[in-house]
């Protein structure tokens, strides 16, 4: 393993892998909160849930 970081300057590739960690984390984030249960609404994607279409008056 330490001939590895023989290869690498250890500084860079810590501060690479941790940019690629945490644009995964972002973007898994924003896949999940644009899924059916979360319905995108913080970006205006999608339709809301049915819960939220229905009414709280019944019908006549």
């Amino acid at each position: 393993m330490w001939k590895i970081w023989l290869l690498f300057d250890p500084r860079r590739a810590l501060i690479a892998l941790f940019i690629f960690v945490f644009g995964m984390v972002m973007l898994l984030h924003f896949i999940v909160l644009s899924s059916s249960p979360y319905y995108g609404g913080f970006l205006g994607w999608g339709s809301p849930p049915a819960a939220e279409q229905m009414s709280s008056m019944p019908t006549q």
